[in-house]
């Protein structure tokens, strides 16, 4: 009978020891209280136990734990850290909505984005695949106003292997990674893609931006269509309760910047609106008067619990001069002494999105959006002063809809229309209509096996031109180009785009990624070359491998190495020509290029001196192909380095920003016998110093006095030929939060 009775008594106890470890799947969602935003890379730890986990890109989560309670510890970079009591299994633990406060003071570290935890249904629509996570950087609006940022442009300036070309800022300013141009890289708006944007950015408001996203290479399939040269991806700025905020800071040259904030959360109902106004008199001597005002607006309505719509509205409106170039001898002649201005200008975004959430867990997402931007261009050093107008619009739709085929394949497909029409074609250029019509198509799919997750997918891309003149030539120029007639009724070049990744994930902290990518880009159409034909499209293939390790305290490293190889690439050929209304007209020409280097991005925390260090550096190489030779492109600077070091206690802030590109050159605006003199001119090889620094009171309201410092070493370095940078500029200002 002992014996028998011990048997029931161990039989029972391996019974209640099984069934006490049933695991119970804890899934929720890591977001930004203040804004609704996911927060991705989150840290959830369950204390006093070895199990954890990241949140997604999307802000979700999975844990799987046995029956009990449970200690969970959530924290991320730029946010106050989270500690909550869990039941297993009584709450609810398949909705789990984790909401983190933002710290005011703290900055999250630049090329911040994703996380090592793959969730198994992540049918996000705007997804970038994980083997491309080390090529990807997030900014945030805690990291854009510590940098003192005022326009988007502003905010790239500490991305990994970013690079701004500014010609005087108030002409162009043109973004690029890791030295890839023509074309650049694509915009999108909240996950709307945007087709002329790129001369939007350097007068849009940063201070309207919550977040961006940075695909430094290729795989943005989903996102935009020019995947291979990289998407910046703008968020806009989205309250969960009631925010009012203000904030303006003045400096030289009578700078000057405020901002108004006003947004809330009702019933099922959330709304943002904002009104921004900078400007400046520019360099003594030089013109640069700006003006300029950003007014925008943002809704989210939860119509239920499958369907929101989403809708958003931005106009600026203002006048800008053009620097002068200076220094003749480093200039094209016929653009010294020039008085150029936008007056008025004036651009109009609006775009909406219905998000609709099935019983399958798929998503579909249908966006339309609708751009106008209109500017009367006056040039003053002219009799009658000459004016033109610069006018185009465009409209577009796009349907995108993905949904899991198993617990650990998703598929994704999209397709989009876009017209775009500027009917007396761009300043720039001889003006004749433009009226082309835009279409793709993409099919994408993840597939998980085991610690492996494996992404392929592709893009079609075609259209119809009706009319494309706007480069078309007239007179003051050799007679090849003289008879380039307009492009009309025809259908555009098949481009296709594809991809193919791997990442595998060693353990929770660690994950090794390979990305490749291929396929074409046409020229932008009417591009002519000093032969008056259009170029050829450009083959590209890509290749990214590279690894990310994530400690426990969120300090990171990322490495990656990158490879392109671009046949026929579009490059300006040197040779410019002048239009009978006196414009330059720039031709080009196609070779065959390649550029490879490695990336390294660094994140620490040292919480013994209350501060958080960042740097990143971009080691590359260029290559044109010349009589069958490759041969070093010195158009591309060889390194850019960034770094960080950011200080927050008791309310005081300091932060250090440090940024050196290499040297490189280039002869676009320089004359002839300058070149046959001293040979090509010299560009970058700079360090710029930005310091902020603040302090915070926390009583009523919260209060942040700050003074910033640009370019504090002073330096007149140029990033494109007759327009150095202004110097040193001072700034002081304060921010309040009611």
């Amino acid at each position: 009978m002992n014996k028998k009775f011990i048997k029931i008594l161990i039989l029972v106890f391996l019974v209640q020891s099984l069934h006490s470890q049933e695991l119970h799947n804890v899934e929720g969602r890591v977001y930004n209280i203040e804004t609704g935003e996911p927060v991705s890379g989150a840290s959830i730890l369950v204390t006093k136990t070895l199990q954890g986990t990241s949140s997604g890109a999307n802000g979700r989560f999975e844990l799987r734990l046995p029956a009990g309670e449970y200690h969970i510890k959530v924290s991320s970079l730029g946010f106050s850290e989270k500690e909550f009591l869990l039941r297993v299994p009584s709450d609810n633990i398949e909705d789990t909505g984790i909401g983190l406060i933002g710290k005011k003071i703290e900055i999250e570290g630049v090329d911040v984005i994703g996380s090592l935890f793959i969730a198994d249904r992540d049918t996000s629509i705007n997804r970038v695949p994980v083997s491309i996570l080390p090529a990807v950087t997030r900014i945030s609006a805690i990291e854009i106003e510590r940098q003192g940022a005022v326009t988007l442009t502003d905010a790239f300036k500490y991305v990994p292997g970013g690079w701004t070309e500014t010609r005087g800022r108030k002409v162009k300013q043109f973004f690029s990674v890791r030295g890839q141009r023509y074309p650049y890289p694509d915009y999108s708006i909240n996950g709307i893609w945007q087709k002329e944007f790129e001369e939007t950015s350097y007068f849009f408001s940063a201070l309207d931006v919550e977040s961006v996203e940075i695909v430094r290479s290729s795989s943005a399939l989903v996102k935009g269509l020019s995947g291979l040269t990289g998407v910046v991806d703008v968020r806009t700025k989205r309250p969960v309760g009631e925010t009012i905020s203000f904030s303006a800071k003045y400096g030289q040259q009578n700078n000057y910047v405020t901002n108004f904030r006003y947004g809330n959360k009702i019933n099922d109902v959330t709304f943002n609106t904002s009104a921004t106004l900078f400007g400046t008199d520019g360099p003594p001597g030089r013109n640069g008067k700006e003006r300029i005002g950003n007014f925008h607006g943002d809704i989210d309505w939860e119509i239920n619990s499958k369907l929101k719509l989403s809708a958003g509205t931005a106009y600026i409106g203002g006048s800008r001069e053009f620097v002068s170039i200076i220094e003749a001898e480093s200039s094209a002649p016929n653009l010294l002494g020039r008085e150029e201005a936008f007056d008025p200008l004036r651009t109009s975004l609006n775009y909406a999105k219905l998000y609709y959430r099935g019983d399958d867990n798929s998503l579909t997402e249908l966006q339309t959006s609708f751009s106008y931007r209109d500017a009367y261009y006056r040039r003053y050093d002219l009799p009658g002063q000459e004016t033109g107008q610069e006018k185009d619009w465009e409209y577009g739709f796009n349907l995108l809809h993905s949904r899991p085929l198993s617990s650990t394949n998703t598929l994704r497909l999209g397709v989009l229309y876009n017209h775009w029409e500027a009917p007396e074609g761009k300043r720039y250029y001889a003006g004749r209509a433009c009226n082309v019509h835009t279409w793709s198509g993409v099919i994408a799919s993840e597939q998980r096996a085991g610690k492996f997750l494996f992404d392929a997918g592709i893009r079609l891309i075609s259209g119809y031109i009706v009319e494309f003149g706007d480069f078309g030539i007239e007179g003051g120029m050799p007679a090849v180009l003289l008879n380039a007639a307009s492009i009309e009724d025809e259908i555009a070049p098949l481009e296709w785009q594809s991809v193919l990744g791997v990442s595998y994930i060693h353990s929770g902290a660690l994950s090794f990624h390979y990305n490749f990518s291929g396929g074409t880009i046409a020229p932008r159409r009417g591009s002519l070359t000093d032969q008056g034909v259009t170029p050829e499209n450009e083959t590209r293939f890509q290749h990214d491998l590279g690894f990310r390790h994530i400690t426990n305290n969120r300090n990171e490293i990322t490495f990656s190495t990158f490879y392109a190889q671009r046949q026929d690439a579009l490059e300006l050929s040197g040779e410019t020509v002048i239009t009978g209304d006196d414009y330059l007209m720039e031709l080009y020409e196609n070779l065959d290029k390649r550029s490879y280097g490695v990336e390294l991005s660094i994140k620490f925390n040292i919480p013994v001196i209350h501060s958080f260090l960042f740097a990143n550096a971009t080691l590359m190489r260029g290559e044109n192909e010349i009589e069958g030779r490759m041969e070093k492109d010195n158009k591309l600077p060889n390194v850019i380095l960034n770094t960080g070091v950011l200080f927050e206690h008791s309310g005081f802030d300091a932060n250090l920003f440090v940024n050196y590109t290499g040297p490189y050159t280039n002869n676009r605006f320089v004359r002839g016998p300058w070149i046959a003199e001293h040979g090509d001119f010299p560009l970058g090889d700079f360090f710029s110093f930005d310091i902020t620094a603040g302090y915070t009171f926390d009583r009523r309201f919260s209060t942040r006095v700050f003074a910033e410092v640009k370019n504090l070493l002073d330096q007149r370095y140029l990033t494109v030929a007759g327009y150095p940078d202004y110097g040193r500029l001072l700034f002081s200002g304060v921010r309040i939060n009611f």
